[in-house]
């Protein structure tokens, strides 16, 4: 029942549960190459003369799966990203109110999204993005689609960033004669280098409940080829994120870690990104 309680809670829940590894730190301003498709458009840079892919597969309460899949290069003065996300919420128990409340057997549901990034850079240091989304959702028999928009700036230089935007902004999606709205949020983040150790911190307003989202990280580059971090982070309760990520001339492995608020267990994300 605990995942039927979430999806009828947030709506599209996929669109907010971790895409990647770097989904359990301070992902707004701190994700970069490919992963950058899933959560922050503005710092998306590609690779000028090489394609770039990046696919995470995350698994998260009981049989949720959460798998996607971002695809860029740069032409010219644009970065050009394509990101396909599938979610999805394994057996959900019916537990309808009448005539018992007892459970009636188990359903399937899964959000899909599909989203194209442009990227470039305005001035020296500022960047701008935007990915426009194709969003559907299927639970039981039913069924709903609709369209949104990710918007961000961001300010970088060598030693630090500052990232500004809007996630999910689109319409509804009917289910079941319920409009369902998209799970809308603000979002800010900054990190600054001191040395091999970078800090940073995401701050985010969901719009629909009026709540706020944070975290803060702190990640250490241990070689040229080797980087980790935690983060703690707040989503209703507090709750640890880890992260590890090894890089060997152009393919780059990374993992990522968390206990989740809910005492839904632990979740596990693994990434593997190539350019060629």
């Amino acid at each position: 029942m605990i995942p039927l309680l979430i999806i009828s809670a947030a709506g599209i829940s996929g669109l907010i549960m971790p895409h990647s590894p770097k989904g359990l730190l301070t992902y707004y301003s701190r994700a970069t190459g490919t992963e950058a498709i899933f959560y922050n458009p503005s710092l998306f840079i590609a690779d000028q003369s090489r394609y770039t892919v990046n696919f995470s597969y995350a698994h998260l309460y009981q049989s949720m799966r959460n798998m996607n899949l971002g695809l860029g290069r740069k032409f010219h003065d644009f970065n050009l990203g394509v990101n396909i996300m599938n979610f999805d919420y394994g057996d959900i128990e019916a537990h309808p109110d009448y005539p018992t409340g007892e459970s009636t057997g188990f359903y399937t549901g899964s959000d899909f999204c599909i989203g194209i990034l442009l990227s470039k850079n305005f001035t020296q240091n500022g960047r701008i993005g935007i990915k426009t989304k194709y969003i559907y959702e299927n639970l039981y028999i039913y069924s709903g689609a609709t369209l949104a928009v990710d918007f961000s700036l961001a300010y970088m230089n060598e030693i630090s960033g500052l990232s500004l935007g809007a996630t999910n902004i689109g319409g509804t999606i009917k289910i079941a004669n319920e409009t369902v709205n998209l799970p809308a949020k603000l979002s800010g983040g900054y990190y600054r280098k001191f040395g091999l150790l970078t800090l940073s911190g995401d701050l985010h307003y969901l719009v629909n409940t009026s709540s706020f989202e944070s975290s803060l990280a702190a990640e250490l580059e241990l070689s040229k080829k080797l980087m980790t971090g935690f983060a703690i982070n707040y989503r209703d309760q507090v709750f640890p994120g880890f992260y590890l990520g090894i890089t060997h001339n152009l393919l780059h492995i990374n993992y990522g870690a968390s206990l989740y608020p809910y005492n839904l267990g632990m979740v596990n994300s693994v990434g593997i990104g190539v350019s060629f």
